[in-house]
This record gives structure tokens, C-alpha cells and sequence, in this order.
């Protein structure tokens, strides 16, 4: 799905608003394996460090972006969770408050290397191999995101900007529901209009009769897409995400 610049004009004016006040995925909700407990916080500024303890020891690296933990194993180079750092807070920056409704879900973020499957990572299950992004949900313990999905420095791996994509959901997820909680329903508004005049289109497996926003993940899909139009990154990998 390639967006336009009817559906980029039509969400910014409702969601970039929410997300910068001056400036599943895929399917994306698949169940995470055993639980894995939040990590401590250690303040580390813009620099990778080993994970304190208390950490799950597959992750050999830890950074720590206003209360977000990015950590990887050592398949991933340090500028991947620079990068991610870097992105989170800008973000964040002119919405503390969403930030700070985030916290109390103890939001983290998993990047997985190249060499690596989700499986690999502790926190999920071989139901989620193959998937290079996975949102936080409430009652989930991080985000998947791949290396290729991390805008940095030279990623020659890169693909889009699937860290943006995730986190975004996760910001939907942990964080709109407390600070605006009518954005579901005018990001569904927005998606309605967009599909029923063919500027986007819904999964296969999900028409719009007889779904409500909250069942529904074609209108949380196009939101990260017309997110991503926002910052002039074109993400259109083919559906249904």
C-alpha cells in the first residue's frame, strides 16, 4: 500500500498534531512468549553501555532513552541503538506527557540483528518468527524491532523505518488512551474516508462493515503509514502488514 498525499494531509492534520504539538504492525500484535520482567533503569545518555543487573542476560547492550530501554544482543552495532535513541526522544520531545503515561507500562524496545529470528529473543515465541516489527501492548513486555528497520548511519541493510512504524503503536497503545483518548476514534474517521475513497486499502481479511475501532488494525496500519509520509519516508511494503 503506497500512501498519498490526501491520506498524509488528512492525518496530519488530526494525528501529527497529537504527536508533535510545535513541530500491529503486521499483524503486529502476535502473542510474545513467557514474560519477561521490566529491566532497571540506569541513566546512560547517548552512550551503549552493558546492561545492569537485573537485565535478561541474552542482551549484551542498553540504552536507555528518557525511560524507554533499547537493548540488543551483540548482533547489533551500537549506532543501531544510538539511532533508536536518537529517534525516541525526538518524538517524545514536544509530548512529555504521552512520554510519561508510557512509563507506567515500563516501554522497552528489542532490536534484533541480522543473524537473529524473534524466537531468539526471550521475550518471544517461534509464533513470531519471520515478523521484522512487533508494537507493545499493554500487557506485552517490549517492541520487536529488526536492525534493518533502524534509521542510522551507515545501515546498509536498511529497509524503512519500522523503529518509527512500532513505536508509534506503542505510543497508541501506552499512551493516547490516557492522554487523548479520542484519537481512535479520529484516526478511524480518517482511515473510513480514506479507504471508501480508495486512497487506501484494507486488509483482506477485514472489511469495514461490522468492525469497530477497537477490533480493528487497518486503521492503526494506516496511521503508522501516514506517520511515516509525515517525515517524507515512503513505507510501502505490500499488505496486509
Amino acid at each position: 500500500v503506497t500512501t498519498t498525499a490526501f491520506s498524509s494531509r488528512e492525518i496530519a492534520l488530526k494525528v501529527t498534531t497529537v504527536l508533535f504539538l510545535a513541530s500491529a504492525a503486521t499483524m503486529a500484535y502476535a502473542i510474545q512468549g513467557p514474560a519477561v520482567e521490566s529491566f532497571p533503569l540506569i541513566e546512560t545518555g547517548e552512550q551503549v553501555v552493558a546492561p545492569p543487573e537485573g537485565t535478561h542476560p541474552f542482551y549484551t547492550k542498553y540504552i536507555n532513552a528518557g525511560g524507554v530501554v533499547i537493548v540488543s544482543s551483540d548482533a547489533v552495532p551500537d549506532a543501531a541503538l544510538i539511532g533508536a535513541y536518537r529517534t525516541i526522544l525526538h518524538l517524545t520531545s514536544h509530548r512529555p506527557d504521552v512520554l510519561k503515561a508510557m512509563l507506567q507500562h515500563k516501554p522497552r524496545i528489542s532490536i534484533m540483528g541480522l543473524s537473529e529470528t524473534a524466537s531468539d529473543l526471550p521475550e518471544f515465541g517461534p509464533s513470531s518468527d519471520g515478523q521484522w516489527g512487533l508494537g507493545q501492548m499493554p500487557d506485552s513486555s517490549t517492541s520487536l524491532v529488526s536492525v534493518r528497520g533502524v534509521c542510522y548511519p551507515g545501515n546498509g541493510e536498511y529497509r524503512a523505518n519500522f523503529l518509527l512504524h512500532e513505536f508509534v503503536h506503542a505510543m497508541q497503545n501506552l499512551g493516547w488512551p490516557t492522554t487523548d483518548p479520542q484519537i481512535e476514534d479520529e484516526v478511524w474517521g480518517a482511515y473510513v474516508n480514506a479507504v471508501k475513497q480508495g486512497y487506501f486499502e484494507a486488509p483482506s481479511n477485514e472489511p469495514l462493515e461490522g468492525i469497530t475501532p477497537f477490533d480493528a488494525f487497518g486503521d492503526d496500519e494506516y496511521l503508522t503509514h501516514n506517520v511515516n509520509a509525515w517525515f517524507d519516508l515512503n513505507e510501502s511494503l505490500p499488505g496486509p502488514w
